[in-house]
């Protein structure tokens, strides 16, 4: 049997015994040994299949101890696309587009089901990144966009939006810090108009304010 047929079998096992909740995430899978016979397959297949998982960043090999099922997704999908920007095969550009269509999706979906709790705890967050030091400028900022888009419960939303971030953190910390005064009072506005539609479940005013919020940053050559 080849290597690809090999993997479905082994990953349709996997969700197999998630589904009869024998395993969940950083719970150990069975022994390469015991894979190999119950699904019949070469103690080599059953390893090369486990490697595609591994470089996949759903299982993790740790030495001694055998292999566990992992949500490490966001670090390997965020490979991929640091290698796509490296062949030329996507721009920053494209990378800043998605991100804004991420956010502003996943603000409508939390302007729907937004609690009070939600409202007070993103408040917090710009209060914080209002008051912060230059330091902690990118970190803050960054919190208030993850708090936002996490309201809408969107699981592909979150990864995607902590993938992208990871991605250009060092270089938001770098242009942050870059930005001028004005600059910097200018992007708090845009931040406190979003707070003030997501707290009114202001739909279209929180999409202009998240739109204006990119086009800012683009005009600023930051891309995050």
């Amino acid at each position: 049997m080849n290597e690809t047929k090999a993997y479905y079998f082994v990953i349709e096992y996997i969700q197999t015994l998630v589904q009869q909740g024998k395993i969940s995430f950083g719970g150990k899978l069975p022994s390469e040994r015991q894979l190999a016979t119950t699904l019949k397959l070469s103690r080599n297949s059953i390893r090369e299949a486990l490697r595609s998982l591994e470089n996949m960043g759903i299982v993790e090999s740790r030495h001694g101890q055998g292999s566990f099922l992992v949500n490490h997704i966001s670090q390997s999908l965020g490979s991929t696309i640091s290698l796509l920007l490296f062949m030329n095969e996507c721009n920053n550009q494209e990378i800043s587009q998605l991100r804004r269509s991420i956010e502003i999706s996943a603000y409508l979906l939390a302007i729907n089901q937004i609690q009070d709790t939600q409202i007070r705890e993103l408040s917090h967050c710009f209060d914080a990144l209002k008051n912060s030091s230059l330091d902690e400028r990118a970190k803050l900022d960054k919190h208030f966009h993850d708090t936002l888009i996490q309201f809408s419960g969107n699981r592909m939303f979150i990864l995607l939006n902590e993938t992208l971030s990871q991605l250009f953190e060092h270089t938001i910390q770098t242009q942050q810090a870059q930005l001028s005064s004005k600059a910097w009072e200018q992007l708090l506005s845009y931040h406190a108009q979003i707070l003030s539609c997501f707290t009114l479940r202001a739909a279209e005013e929180g999409i202009l304010a998240i739109t204006k919020h990119y086009n800012f940053l683009a005009e600023e050559g930051t891309h995050f």
